[in-house]
């Protein structure tokens, strides 16, 4: 009787608390819809706190907002629905256990605001496809909880703030199609939970860090189309949980480091339209699970491994553009699974290998070798 006399005494004592918290949580999220452009704020008809005569003071059945047990915000998620404002009206403090907030695909502008520190709970942030701009806030590496951020597909400038490499439990980054350039922060390494990275189409410079190959949970990764120099880290050959790499459509130069033939998860491998040189790896032949190899307009010179006769799973290769030599091995004659070959605009000679004649009982097939000579002549085996 005396511990529920306590816990009486204690929930009636916490009952004015609550009831000031879900009131001050209501009245933020209706100043944020304030601000909203009149045609989005009639689109939150339930965001009134006079339409809920059983508790005039809670938002917690309101459209895209969740609570916990006791009446607290923990969750917004409100994807596309054309919200169109910005957060700088959003009260970020007044929300001390938000975890999750998705406002993916609306039309929010303006920049991310620093106090967005605020939300010290959070775990999952995804702003992507909107029109933000300025640059990622610093502050963003104080939320130490975080697991997913996603600012994808804005208008974000300036440099990748390199506190994101203080977001120890983040398993999920992207902040691709932005304005972003500068360096990839060398920090992002510490980040030994990432699964997928992704910072493709930006304005990306200087060389990729060498502590990214401390990302052994990575699985999938792309920096595709920046402006990204220097080598491929040999430590990317650690990334054994990796099945897809794009680093194409940069300025990236050197070898392909022989240490990708460790990457036995690997199923997509782009490496096009960079400054490669050298000859293709022979490790590469170790790939088995590989489906798409595209190696295209670079400078590659050599001729091509038997070993990516090993390949029996790709689907699509392409390595025209480059500076290779010597025959067609006769070992591509096992790759039962290609649909698309193209070799062409390089210095490849010799006559088609026998083994082939088989790809004719597989029209879906593409093989494309104009501009390769075979049998000191350009010919085209088949095209369709």
């Amino acid at each position: 009787m005396i511990l529920l006399h306590v816990f009486l005494v204690l929930l009636i004592s916490s009952t004015p608390f609550m009831a000031s918290a879900s009131i001050e949580e209501a009245n933020a999220l209706l100043n944020w819809k304030a601000s909203f452009a009149i045609q989005t704020q009639s689109r939150l008809p339930s965001w009134n706190l006079l339409s809920h005569k059983l508790n005039t003071t809670s938002p917690c059945t309101w459209f895209g907002i969740s609570c916990n047990s006791v009446g607290s915000v923990i969750k917004i998620n409100i994807t596309s629905f054309g919200l169109n404002g910005t957060l700088q009206e959003f009260s970020f403090s007044s929300f001390p256990n938000l975890k999750y907030v998705d406002l993916y695909m609306n039309s929010l502008f303006g920049t991310i605001p620093s106090q967005i520190a605020s939300l010290s709970k959070l775990i999952y942030l995804d702003l992507s496809t909107n029109h933000f701009s300025g640059q990622i806030p610093p502050e963003i590496g104080l939320l130490s909880n975080l697991q997913v951020l996603h600012l994808r597909q804005n208008q974000l400038n300036g440099s990748i703030p390199h506190e994101i490499g203080c977001l120890r439990s983040l398993y999920d980054l992207s902040l691709s199609r932005n304005q972003l350039r500068g360096p990839i922060p060398a920090s992002l390494g510490n980040l030994k939970n990432l699964t997928y990275l992704y910072l493709y189409n930006n304005s990306l410079s200087g060389s990729i860090p060498l502590e990214i190959g401390n990302l052994k949970s990575l699985v999938k990764l792309s920096f595709r189309s920046n402006n990204l120099s220097g080598l491929i880290p040999p430590s990317f050959g650690g990334l054994r949980n990796l099945t897809l790499l794009y680093l194409d459509g940069n300025q990236l130069s050197g070898l392909i480091p022989k240490e990708l033939g460790n990457l036995v998860s690997l199923t997509d491998l782009e490496l096009s339209q960079n400054q490669l040189s050298g000859h293709i790896p022979k490790e590469l032949g170790n790939l088995v699970s590989l489906a798409y190899l595209y190696l295209y307009n670079n400078s590659l010179s050599g001729s091509i491994p038997l070993e990516i006769g090993n390949l029996k799973s790709l689907v699509m290769l392409c390595f025209r553009s480059n500076n290779l030599s010597g025959l067609i091995p006769p070992s591509f004659g096992g790759l039962r699974n290609l649909t698309l070959l193209f070799l062409k605009e390089n210095q490849i000679f010799g006559g088609i290998p026998s083994e082939f004649g088989f790809q004719l009982k597989f029209p879906s097939a593409s093989f494309d070798l104009n501009h390769t000579y075979v049998d000191s002549h350009p010919r085209v085996l088949f095209k369709l």
